[in-house]
């Protein structure tokens, strides 16, 4: 029985993750395993006080994800696509930014223990674009707990995805540049994203701002 192909479309905050993973999943017809971050109790105190709710914030994220990719794993796995819009190493990645040492030293032992079960994908998708773009989005898209973000909370982030994308050999990595691709009105930019992940990359990928152009 062939099984279906696992992607995870990761990156910075505004960069259009859900938009591309939504569009491609009335595309391809295939499964889809969302964040649910806006049921966090503590993300509204934490965007106003980190030090403060950091430790509630990141610990109820890495248990929701951890029930989420146990439910996911289990599920029915026959259609040929599954895509995620977060990489099980968020959690990792953005506890390291906002716990103490010791408050870190903790979440990463529960973080190692649950790790051992998480599925393994078979495509990273990794998007970006530069700061302003990504300050702009967010704005645009008017989210409360979003409102009051500081920009140097976002560039920090930015720089922690591109040092841990430099890295990553876990599975296949294609990264683009969504400064100039628009997933929520270009068909041309999600034509883009099928055709890879027809060819179905087994290494590294880099798509750059204005990629549809390369297949004209």
């Amino acid at each position: 029985m062939k099984r279906t192909y696992y992607i995870v479309v990761e990156g910075a905050i505004g960069v259009g993750k859900t938009t591309l993973v939504q569009r491609l999943a009335e595309r391809l017809r295939c499964r889809t395993c969302y964040e649910v971050f806006e049921e966090n109790p503590f993300l509204a105190d934490f965007y106003s006080d980190r030090d403060r709710y950091a430790f509630q914030t990141e610990m109820f994220f890495l248990l929701s994800r951890f029930r989420q990719q146990e439910e996911f794993s289990q599920a029915d796995l026959f259609r040929p696509y599954t895509i995620s819009d977060y990489l099980w190493d968020k959690s990792r990645l953005f506890a390291k930014q906002t716990l103490s040492q010791v408050e870190f030293g903790l979440f990463d032992h529960v973080f190692q223990i649950c790790s051992r079960s998480i599925p393994t994908p078979d495509l990273v998708i990794y998007l970006h674009a530069p700061l302003d773009v990504l300050m702009e989005r967010i704005q645009d898209r008017g989210r409360p707990y979003e409102r009051d973000m500081e920009r140097e909370y976002i560039a920090n982030l930015c720089e922690v995805y591109q040092e841990f994308f430099k890295q990553y050999r876990q599975a296949p990595l294609a990264s683009i540049d969504t400064t100039d691709l628009n997933f929520a009105t270009s068909d041309r930019a999600i034509d883009l994203v099928i055709r890879l992940l027809h060819e179905r990359p087994t290494d590294r990928v880099y798509l750059p701002t204005g990629a549809p152009a390369l297949f004209e």
